[in-house]
């Protein structure tokens, strides 16, 4: 299923008169991204643009100003979402508070911000950045808690933070063509990049993480190339690591989960993929099941709606037909 090309929101203050401009795309950015106050460093010039694009069930958006400041206050926090923003200068720079942590971003550069955490913006005269929202669940099951990470430069000139840099910048010309699987799993792997990226920093800030990040992305990486084995274990899979399995429980301690249950969480994952997708239509539940790694469809029939409240089949009808009776 594709993107609809109306799905996109583009606002710019190019047609609306001078005195109306600020207040005309500070209103777009807030529906766009999140609530916020600003103050633009030249009322009487100011000018910017907002696109915002349909990505894994939130958004992509570009914001362009030629320079303000930005913060939240506690009310605007409270209204937020549970995620997190990975934002991607363009050009000119920002530079972002949160956390006791200050850094500026030039273009290229990236950056995590804790969408319910207290932070301001100081955006430069032609600033353009990227910020590409991603669910705290999804975000923290492969980045671990986000606290010690936001507001880390990652630098979008060379190794991971330029493979990062440039896929985000190539999303929004593709994202019309891909589906909502497809965006979906892009933006697992997206995230696994920030991780990798974060591990590659100066050697002083991501230091003490980097060790656990690195066993954490490699046990997630042998989990998921092991998914369709319905014979795996627990010990082989910690093995194939180079870790323990004890050890691999208490890497995802701190995401409330264990070994086991993220084996069956990513199957699940994979299965509910499936069963939303229209091109997998004709498949038979069981069969799904089965390819996943499934290999008794009463207990993946029992764990599927003991997660989604939903039995696989009446969650494949009301994805595939919102609003269906099920």
């Amino acid at each position: 299923m594709k993107r609809r090309a109306s799905e996109t929101a583009l606002v710019s203050t190019a047609s609306v008169h001078p005195r109306d401009r600020f207040d005309y795309w500070h209103e777009a950015a807030c529906k766009a991204m999140v609530p916020f106050d600003c103050r633009p460093r030249d009322l009487s010039t100011f000018e910017g643009e907002i696109t915002a694009l349909p990505f894994a069930g939130a958004f992509l958006t570009i914001a362009s100003n030629n320079g303000l400041s930005t913060w939240r206050t506690s009310r605007q926090l409270a209204q937020s979402k549970n995620s997190v923003f990975i934002c991607a200068q363009i050009s000119g720079s920002t530079r972002i508070s949160q956390n006791g942590r200050d850094v500026v971003l030039k273009a290229g550069d990236l950056t995590l911000v804790d969408n319910a955490a207290a932070s301001t913006f100081e955006c430069s005269t032609g600033c353009k950045e990227f910020l590409l929202e991603i669910e705290r669940r999804n975000c923290e099951a492969r980045l671990g808690r986000i606290g010690q990470l936001t507001t880390r430069r990652i630098d979008g000139s060379s190794g991971a933070g330029a493979l990062v840099s440039n896929f985000i910048q190539l999303l929004p010309v593709q994202l019309a063509l891909l589906s909502d699987t497809a965006q979906k799993q892009i933006s697992y792997q997206l995230t696994d990049l920030v991780a990798l990226a974060l591990t590659e920093g100066d050697g002083r800030s991501t230091a003490r993480s980097s060790g656990r990040l690195i066993s954490l992305l490699r046990l997630r990486a042998v989990v998921d190339a092991n998914l369709t084995n319905p014979n795996v274990t627990c010990d082989e899979l910690a093995a194939a690591a180079g870790i323990s399995v004890r050890y691999a429980n208490q890497l995802l301690e701190a995401e409330e989960t264990s070994l086991q249950r993220l084996l069956f969480t990513r199957r699940l994952e994979k299965c509910q993929d499936a069963l939303s997708d229209p091109a997998q239509a004709h498949r038979q539940i069981s069969d799904i099941a089965y390819s996943w790694g499934f290999g008794d469809v009463s207990h993946f029939g029992r764990l599927f709606k003991s997660t989604t409240g939903l039995t696989p089949r009446s969650y494949r009808v009301q994805a595939q037909n919102p609003g269906a009776r099920v």
